[in-house]
């Protein structure tokens, strides 16, 4: 029988499995199939990793010329480790569903503008596939190339879009946060991914728990740090509800950062954000976000997030770091560069040095500068095009 030691641990939950017809929430109505948003973006992120892939759609007649240049492009991979521990089925702040149905909504959301210039896998934790709380997470998405962008541009989820969808609701959330292990499981399918570059997207609302070999004072003892009682007692600072005798959970900090510094020496960044919940541990979550190489600058260097827009906009904006760059490889060098244009979604984007684009490297490569680049990398442009046999339009 389960003890219930801290909110992290077992919550009553509102969405149950239907084998008929599908996930059923109760008292309260199932989310619904999110339109991207328009305008906005993650801003100007000159150098990101990760490829553009040209090509993404047929050469319409419209443009002017006839010869699409292709881009050298090698998509990276995206891994999102989703926390689904009880506490995930709170809702959010601000919003008629859970802070787990506001997740994945957010990852369709990113998956829809940058989704077909990836690879993406995921994973939830605990796994669903043990009825221990504090199993290892388990992979729900073979890591696979996204859907053509024609599906977003419809307005619609593809099917590999849909299968990750599916597979994250079809994980109740239940169970605590066993973060360490389940990195320490996944970690022979993520370091193991083709490919040059790969990115893990952790998403969690607290502290990684689940160490039962952990003794802590109450400066790490999650009942004494969320001000919980245990069994009766108030968890304060002269009663620690860690003590062996009650069994409360220990924050696994230093584990879980080895985990994530592991990643890091084998090449993988590691972005965390922290849903509502992780306020008491920013610290860790700042820690988290360093050893994984994706600190961002000021106070906080994690993604913290506090209502739907904000889980949205960091969902973005991590996708336009990792998906898109404003430099662009070419794998054919242009017979003639004078004859050069360049559309974003079939609309030229003019030969400028200063908002528009240039050749690099002896015109092996195109770099996208100042608009063009912040238009790129909000995420909205879709298809992107290099084509020979007209006048370059120059601004």
């Amino acid at each position: 029988m389960f003890r219930q030691v801290s909110r992290r641990h077992w919550v009553a939950f509102g969405i149950v499995l239907n084998a008929s017809a599908g996930l059923q929430c109760s008292q309260r109505v199932r989310p619904p199939t999110f339109e991207l948003p328009q305008g906005g973006g993650a801003g100007q992120l000159n150098g990101a990793a990760g490829g553009l892939a040209l090509n993404d759609a047929g050469l319409d007649p419209a443009l002017c010329g006839d010869q699409q240049i292709p881009a050298i492009s090698d998509p990276p991979n995206l891994y999102f480790v989703v926390d689904r521990s009880g506490s995930m089925n709170e809702p959010l702040p601000g919003s008629p569903f859970t802070k787990y149905e506001n997740a994945y909504v957010a990852i369709s959301i990113m998956l829809r503008a940058v989704g077909h210039r990836v690879r993406y896998g995921a994973a939830t934790f605990p796994s669903l596939l043990n009825p221990d709380g504090c199993a290892p997470g388990s992979e729900i998405l073979t890591t696979t190339a996204g859907d053509p962008p024609s599906f977003a541009a419809n307005g619609e989820n593809g099917p590999v879009l849909s299968a990750l969808l599916d597979g994250l609701r079809n994980h109740v959330p239940s169970g605590g946060t066993p973060t360490a292990a389940s990195l320490r499981a996944l970690q022979p399918t993520i370091l193991g991914l083709e490919g040059k570059k790969t990115y893990v997207v952790l998403m969690t609302d607290g502290a990684p728990n689940c160490n039962a070999a952990l003794r802590c004072g109450v400066e790490g003892c999650i009942p004494n740090i969320e001000h919980l009682s245990v069994s009766g007692m108030a968890c304060d600072d002269t009663f620690n509800c860690c003590n062996p005798k009650i069994g409360g959970d220990c924050v696994d900090a230093d584990d879980t950062e080895t985990a994530v510094s592991d990643y890091e020496k084998a090449g993988v960044d590691t972005y965390v954000v922290g849903m509502p919940g992780s306020e008491a541990y920013r610290d860790l979550l700042s820690r988290l976000a360093t050893a994984g190489n994706t600190a961002r600058p000021g106070a906080t260097p994690y993604y913290a997030v506090s209502d739907t827009n904000e889980l949205t906009e960091a969902l973005r904006s991590i996708g336009a770091q990792v998906a898109i760059s404003c430099d662009l490889p070419l794998a054919e060098t242009p017979e003639n560069p004078e004859l050069v244009n360049v559309y974003f979604d079939q609309q030229v984007v003019p030969g400028d040095a200063q908002d528009g684009w240039r050749f690099t490297g002896d015109n092996q490569g195109i770099q996208f500068r100042g608009e063009a680049c912040a238009r790129l990398s909000s995420g909205d442009v879709l298809n992107v095009q290099v084509v020979s046999g007209c006048p370059t339009v120059v601004r």
